[in-house]
C-alpha cells in the first residue's frame, strides 16, 4: 500500500475576514472600471501629446540650428569688419603719422560714428603706448603690454582678438589688435561690449532660453540671459564637444544649438527650454486631461456608487446573518446553561439545607452537654462552624446558578442615576480599603422601563469584577450617556486589562481570570443574562490607555417626568438580593 503526503500552505489555513474579504471584491471590481474606462482615454491622450511633442522639438531644433548660423554669421562679420578697419588705418598711415599730437583723434573720430570702439591706442613693439585716445587715458598712457597674452597673439599673427577680460582697466571688455608688416608697431582698439552683447540679445530663443558666448575654457564672453556666472561641470564638458556649427542638442530638458566663431576660439550657445516653451501647450494638455478626467469619473462615480450599494447590501445581509446565528447560539448556550444550572441547583440545595441544619443541631446539642465537659468541645464547635460557612458558600452559588433561569421580576421606571449612587455605596468602603477611588461621571440620561434589582445585580457583578481587576492603588470610572435609541453605562477601570482571548471568552460560563477561591465565573455570564431578558446587552473592551470597560446598553424608551409617576415607581424593584 502507497502512502502519500502533502503539506498545505499556512496561508491556505488563515480565516479570511469579512470585511476584509468585501472590501477587496469592493476594490477589485472598482479598479476594474478604472482600468477599463481610463486606460483608451489616456493612451489616445498620451500618444497625441507625444507625437506633438516630438513634431515641436523636430521643428524647433531646425529654427534653433539656422539662428544659430545667422547670428555666427553676424558675429563673425561684425569682429571681421573690426579687424578690416585697423588693417586699413595701419596700411594708411605709419606710426609716426599717428604719434603726432591730435592724429590719433582724428583718425578715431572718423571710424567710430556708430560708438562700436571704446579706445584706440598705437603701441610699440615694446609694448609701450606710443599715442592713445579714449576715456582710460591716464590709466593706460605709460602702461606695458609687452608681457599681455594678446600683445604677443597679436605681433606672432599681425592680427588678434582676446577673449573678455578686465585688465587695466578693472571692467570686462575684449580689443582687437592689428601688427603692421614689419612688427615695429600695431593699432588696438577696444570694442564696445554692450554693442556687442546686443546682437545675441536680440535672439529669439524662446521664455526661459539663454544666448552667450563662452571661450574654450567654458568662460563667458557674453552675460547670460540667466544670469549664470559659471558653466555647470556637466554642461561645460557636452557643449565642448560641439561641432563646428549647425548642431542642435537636447540635454536635461533643453535644447541647444552652437557654433564655432572667431576662428573657434569661442562657442555660440543657443538655448531653449523645452518645458517653458512647451506652457502653453501643456496648460492645454492639461485641460484635455481634466475633461477626461471628469468624463472618466462620472463614468466611475456611477459605477463605483452601485458596486459598493450592492456589495455593501450583500455584506449587511451577510453580517446581519452571523450576527443572528452568534446571537441563537449564545441564547441556546445560555438556555441550556439555565436550565441545567436550575436543575443542579434545586438538587443540591435540599442537601445543603439539611447539611446546614444538622450543623446547628449539632451545635445546640453542645450547648446541653456541656456539663458533660467535653474534651474537645472547641474543635466541635469550630469545625460546626466551618461546616455552616462552606454550606453558606455553596448555598451562594447555587442561587448564582439560579440567576441563569431566573424570569424577569418586576419591572418599572428606573432612574439609573440613582441606581447607580445606591449600587456604588455598598462598594465604595470595600474599594476604599484597596486605595481605589471609583469617579462617578453622570448625564442627565432621564429614566428607564426595566427591572431595577436585576440591574443593581449586574451593576454589583461589574464593580466587584473591576475592583479585583484593579488591586490596589487605582480608579474606576462609572460614565452614563444617552443617544436617540439606547442609554449606555460605562466602566472603566485602570487594571491591566484583558487579553485577546479573554475578551473572547468573557461572558461564557464558568471561565474567570481571577484565581480559583476568588471567583466562580458565573458572574458575567449571569450579568449577560439578565441583560438579553431585558432586551441589552454588555459589551467588553480595552481602553486606550490601559484597564478594560464593560458597557452597559439599555434601549432607550421615552423619557417620563417623575413628577408623573405614581408613588413607589420610580425605585421599584432596587432592592439588593
Amino acid at each position: 500500500m502507497k502512502l502519500y503526503s502533502a503539506t498545505i500552505p499556512a496561508d491556505a489555513l488563515k480565516v479570511r475576514s469579512k470585511t476584509s474579504y468585501y472590501a477587496r471584491q469592493k476594490n477589485l471590481f472598482v479598479m476594474l472600471v478604472i482600468v477599463i474606462s481610463l486606460t483608451p482615454l489616456l493612451v489616445i491622450s498620451w500618444t497625441s501629446s507625444h507625437f506633438y511633442r516630438q513634431s515641436w522639438q523636430k521643428q524647433t531644433s531646425l529654427s534653433l540650428a539656422s539662428l544659430a548660423e545667422s547670428r555666427k554669421e553676424v558675429i563673425d562679420l561684425f569682429l571681421s569688419s573690426q579687424e578690416d578697419i585697423l588693417s586699413s588705418l595701419v596700411a594708411l598711415h605709419s606710426k609716426a603719422e599717428l604719434e603726432k599730437p591730435g592724429a590719433l583723434n582724428k583718425v578715431f573720430a572718423a571710424i567710430n560714428s556708430s560708438k562700436v570702439i571704446i579706445d584706440l591706442g598705437v603701441i610699440d613693439e615694446s609694448g609701450r603706448h606710443l599715442a592713445y585716445v579714449g576715456p582710460f587715458k591716464q590709466k593706460l598712457l605709460d602702461k606695458n603690454y609687452g608681457a599681455s597674452p594678446w600683445f604677443s597673439e597679436a605681433m606672432k599673427n599681425g592680427r588678434y582678438i582676446s577673449d573678455v577680460f578686465e585688465g587695466f582697466r578693472g571692467v570686462p571688455h575684449f580689443v582687437v589688435a592689428v601688427a603692421s608688416p614689419d612688427r615695429s608697431w600695431l593699432l588696438r582698439a577696444t570694442v564696445n561690449s554692450e554693442l556687442f552683447n546686443k546682437l545675441l540679445e536680440s535672439a529669439e530663443v524662446g521664455p526661459g532660453g539663454d544666448a552667450y558666448l563662452v571661450n574654450i575654457g567654458g568662460e563667458f564672453q557674453t552675460p547670460s540671459r540667466l544670469g549664470l556666472t559659471a558653466l555647470p561641470k556637466a554642461e561645460q564638458a557636452m557643449l565642448m564637444q560641439a561641432g563646428e556649427g549647425g548642431d542642435v542638442h537636447a540635454w536635461q530638458n533643453s535644447l541647444y544649438a552652437t557654433a564655432r566663431l572667431n576662428n573657434g576660439a569661442w562657442l555660440l550657445v543657443l538655448k531653449t527650454d523645452i518645458d517653458t516653451s512647451l506652457k502653453e501647450f501643456y496648460q492645454a494638455r492639461n485641460r484635455d486631461f481634466v475633461i477626461i478626467i471628469c468624463a472618466a469619473l462620472i463614468i466611475l462615480v456611477v459605477s463605483t456608487v452601485l458596486i459598493r450599494t450592492m456589495v455593501n447590501q450583500i455584506e449587511k445581509a451577510d453580517g446581519q446573518r452571523i450576527g443572528l446565528l452568534n446571537r441563537i447560539r449564545q441564547a441556546e448556550k445560555m438556555g441550556l446553561v439555565g436550565r441545567l444550572a436550575a436543575g443542579v441547583a434545586h438538587e443540591i440545595n435540599n442537601p445543603l439545607q439539611i447539611i446546614g441544619d444538622q450543623a446547628g443541631w449539632i451545635d445546640e446539642l453542645l450547648d446541653d452537654d456541656r456539663e458533660r465537659q467535653l474534651e474537645n468541645l472547641k474543635e466541635y464547635r469550630n469545625a460546626a462552624g466551618k461546616i455552616r460557612d462552606q454550606v453558606k458558600r455553596a448555598s451562594a452559588i447555587t442561587h448564582r446558578l439560579l440567576g441563569f433561569s431566573r424570569k424577569e421580576s418586576g419591572r418599572g421606571l428606573v432612574d439609573l442615576n440613582k441606581l447607580l449612587d445606591e449600587t456604588v455605596s455598598f462598594l465604595e468602603n470595600e474599594a476604599r480599603k484597596h486605595r481605589i477611588l471609583i469617579r462617578k461621571n453622570f448625564s442627565e440620561i432621564g429614566q428607564v422601563f426595566s427591572d431595577g434589582a436585576q440591574l443593581q445585580q449586574v451593576i454589583l457583578n461589574i464593580l466587584n469584577n473591576a475592583i479585583d481587576a484593579v488591586g490596589e492603588d487605582g480608579a474606576i470610572t462609572v460614565s452614563t450617556g444617552r443617544t436617540a435609541d439606547r442609554l449606555t453605562i460605562e466602566f472603566a477601570d485602570t487594571g491591566p486589562g484583558l487579553s485577546g482571548d479573554d475578551l473572547k471568552r468573557i461572558f461564557d460560563p464558568f471561565f474567570t481570570t481571577k484565581e480559583k477561591e476568588k471567583g466562580t465565573g458565573l458572574g458575567l455570564s449571569i450579568s449577560y443574562s439578565i441583560m438579553q431578558r431585558l432586551g441589552g446587552e454588555i459589551l467588553a473592551r480595552n481602553g486606550e490607555t490601559g484597564g478594560s470597560v464593560f458597557t452597559v446598553v439599555l434601549p432607550a424608551g421615552k423619557s417620563t417626568d417623575t413628577k408623573s409617576l405614581p408613588r413607589g415607581d420610580i425605585s421599584k424593584g432596587l432592592c439588593n438580593e
